[in-house]
């Protein structure tokens, strides 16, 4: 037998596998892991009253930004977990994101008093928020490890980042739930950096974590 015919006999006893699909165990990973944020959050912070918050434009309003980013980052992890893979247009969503909060946060300062700008800046608990977020973002965040390390992302550090910004997002909404600063100003500044903190964290531990 020549080596060819060889070859070619070899390939027809092979069975043909299935491609992964890498969103439906994201989309797996990311509700188990959403579910366990909450539950933490429940015993850690507990919940505001929702009955009352949902009837607010601001409460809508934080929670769309939060979840954008989260749907930017799952969109890019989705892509980044295959090798070579492309970000294409999700980072145009967290940017389309992040300038229309910034839009908000100018539109609102701008009808602020001077002597009031740094309450509404600093709101409360600027100095817990993005740490909080950062703590809440850890359930997602690992679970999205766990599903790139299966696949063979090849751009460790965007693919790492791309979970952070995902965790974060996911993190961010879920605290959203606790949280009562609406103030656009706020959002923007301490929810944002909390979700990058995760993002740039994710990042670092992703060249570690993710090499293969």
């Amino acid at each position: 037998m020549k080596t060819a015919e060889l070859i070619a006999a070899l390939a027809a006893d092979t069975p043909v596998v299935r491609p992964v699909p890498v969103i439906r165990r994201m989309l797996i990973a990311c509700g188990v892991s959403a579910v366990l944020a909450t539950i933490v959050l429940v015993a850690w912070l507990g919940l505001r009253p929702l009955d009352q918050a949902i009837t607010t434009r601001a409460f809508w309003m934080k929670a769309a930004y939060t979840f954008a980013l989260a749907v930017a980052g799952f969109l890019l992890v989705s892509r980044l977990a295959r090798p070579g893979g492309r970000m294409g247009s999700a980072p145009l969503i967290a940017l389309a994101a992040f300038g229309l909060m910034l839009l908000f946060s100018g539109m609102e300062m701008s009808h602020t008093a001077p002597s009031q700008m740094r309450s509404v800046w600093m709101g409360h608990t600027a100095s817990v928020c993005s740490m909080r977020i950062l703590a809440l973002s850890v359930p997602v965040f690992v679970g999205s490890m766990v599903v790139l390390r299966q696949f063979a992302p090849t751009r460790l550090a965007l693919a790492g980042a791309a979970a952070g910004l995902l965790a974060g997002g996911v993190g961010a909404t879920v605290y959203g739930l606790y949280c009562a600063e609406s103030a656009a100003t706020f959002v923007a500044s301490w929810y944002t950096l909390g979700i990058a903190a995760c993002a740039g964290l994710g990042a670092i531990i992703g060249t570690r974590v993710l090499r293969w």
